[in-house]
């Protein structure tokens, strides 16, 4: 499962361009006569209104609820079928409930809506969900800049329900799987568009703590399937399909992004958008409108070729994002989840296995909750250095437990409530780091003129190595066994630790542009953006001195 991975990505370039020159100070120099922009200077968004910044993220949040529905899913659901397929032979059977059911007899098992599957189609129907994603993640980008955020954000919607219905209503594997790749395909595109969305529409106060909330709304989402695990599949299948039904309706009434109206000449439409987003008493409207002309020239001046991936500061940002998300993914959260139930019989706990589940994914959105706190108070590359370190930690000590299980399983048995620990510590220190750090940081690393191809590159990344790792895992798991592949997954986050210590750069509090002078490495690349931004801006030169490494 690939639980907090499609965390927030928050559109930074845009926020903090738009804003970095609102109550400007214009000096005139008695010598060169050059005008210089405070480029410090904010405009003072504490009189916008909340509520309706929240209300129009909404639905952009609601997306990662549904896509946590359907990453959850497969918990709860493939017991139930492996369940039967097991006991084809007998008359009854316990559910994993433990309530005693009668089995299909010969004339039902003929039946067109009973579905069996072995451990293959299990796998499939498993992982498919990331091949759909690698798809919507590629493609999302140039689908919301050609069509506008609100559109595409419906028409995930649209693909959520089509989705589940197929997975209901589903009389053969193949549907299983189609309906998994759409869900998968809307989740990849919602990954790209609901992040910008929130980015473009919310004040720069406002943008963190809901940018966050993407990442516990998925959370919420895993919840939500764990707590309706005591019903029928297909009953389970139809509850989740009602969400994004209404959600689809609640999209009709937000505004679209006023960066998109704007870039498509519609600048009515956009001042209407922001009164909605910020109140009739916001009186910076005009100058936000302004300012996102401003950034919609230099996007143009800076428009990006794939050719600039060989520029140090283009490849090297890229280069990070990517090393976040594959970290991420072999950090062992597969191995864990997978193993929980495991884990939880081990400990002498006499819990149900779906309670059992319940109870870690409680922890994992409390965990996901408390990220946005932690990510302003101990900054982006502490965080990461202690979440990876105690996932380090845990996932090596489980694997020990495991291994002294295998040779020693009387000793074992002594010491079970250190796995169920362990289990619950690996749990959160995830959640409230390594799973939705890689997001925040790619986003803000990633320079304006390559945003679009570089946060796909990053996207596609996560998804394919999350499918890679959810096929492979059951191979591990019989050719390892589970002690060795636990310190396999341990050993690679200790690799992630070197990453973070000698290649991950802080970045809070910084603006975009201190961001990329990180990856400066001589004076002309910060003499060509800064050429690009004065012809940009009509000859107003911007003055900072850049940074290094």
């Amino acid at each position: 499962m690939a639980a907090i991975n499609k965390a927030f990505v928050p559109d930074d370039d845009f926020k903090e361009t738009s804003r970095r020159q609102d109550r400007s100070t214009t000096t005139l120099n008695k010598d060169t006569a050059i005008c210089h922009v405070d480029i410090e200077g904010r405009i003072d968004d504490s009189t916008a209104r909340k509520l309706s910044q929240i209300l129009a993220t909404l639905p952009a949040l609601l997306g990662a609820f549904v896509l946590g529905t359907y990453l959850g899913w497969a918990s709860p659901v493939m017991p139930q079928m492996k369940i039967a397929a097991n006991n084809n032979n007998l008359t009854t059977a316990k559910s994993s409930n433990g309530a005693v059911n009668e089995l299909l007899d010969e004339k039902q098992e003929r039946n067109i809506w009973h579905l069996l599957l072995d451990e293959d189609q299990m796998s499939w129907v498993g992982s498919l969900i990331n091949v759909g994603a690698v798809v919507g993640c590629l493609c999302g980008g140039f689908l919301m800049d050609k069509f506008g955020r609100k559109v595409i954000l419906a028409v995930v919607f649209m693909l959520y329900t089509i989705g589940y219905l197929l997975i209901t209503l589903a009389v053969d594997p193949s549907m299983l799987y189609i309906g998994r790749i759409v869900g998968g395909l809307a989740g990849g595109m919602c990954c790209v568009v609901a992040p910008s969305y929130i980015g473009e529409t919310t004040t720069i106060s406002m943008r963190g703590a809901l940018g966050m909330l993407f990442s516990a709304m998925m959370s919420a989402g895993i919840l939500a399937t764990s707590l309706l695990g005591w019903l029928d599949w297909r009953w389970i299948s139809a509850i989740c399909t009602v969400f994004p039904v209404l959600v689809l309706v609640g999209v009709v009434f937000v505004p679209d992004s006023p960066y998109f109206l704007v870039k498509q000449g519609r600048l009515e439409e956009a001042e209407v958008a922001l009164l909605w987003l910020r109140g009739q008493n916001y009186n910076y409207v005009k100058a936000e409108l302004s300012r996102i002309e401003a950034l919609i020239m230099e996007d143009a001046a800076q428009e990006s070729r794939f050719s600039d991936i060989i520029k140090p500061a283009v490849y090297k940002p890229v280069l990070i994002g990517i090393g976040l998300m594959v970290f991420q993914q072999l950090s062992g959260i597969n191995a864990a989840l997978f193993n929980s139930v495991e884990i939880f019989r081990l400990s002498g706990s006499s819990l149900d296995g779906l309670v059992s589940a319940v109870i870690l994914n409680f922890v994992l959105l409390i965990a996901a909750l408390s990220s946005s706190i932690l990510v302003e108070r101990l900054g982006r590359k502490i965080l990461f250095l202690v979440s990876e370190g105690l996932t380090c930690l845990s996932v090596v000590a489980l694997g020990g437990y495991f291994y002294v299980l295998e040779n020693d399983p009387e000793t074992a048995q002594k010491f079970g409530w250190v796995p169920l620990t362990l289990l619950i510590i690996f749990i959160a220190v995830f959640a409230a780091g390594v799973g939705p750090l890689p997001w925040l940081v790619a986003g803000e690393v990633m320079p304006a003129k390559f945003k679009g191809p570089g946060s796909s590159i990053v996207a596609f990344t996560n998804w394919i190595t999350s499918f890679i790792v959810t096929k492979v895992f059951i191979d591990m798991q019989r050719s390892l066994t589970n002690a060795g592949t636990f310190w396999v997954f341990g050993s690679l986050c200790f690799i992630g630790i070197l990453f973070g210590v000698f290649i991950l750069p802080e970045t809070k509090g910084k603006t975009p542009e201190q961001i990329q002078s990180l990856f400066s490495t001589n004076s002309d690349d910060v003499t060509e953006e800064r050429q690009q931004k004065t012809a940009s801006s009509g000859g107003v030169e911007q003055q900072q001195q850049p940074s290094r490494f």
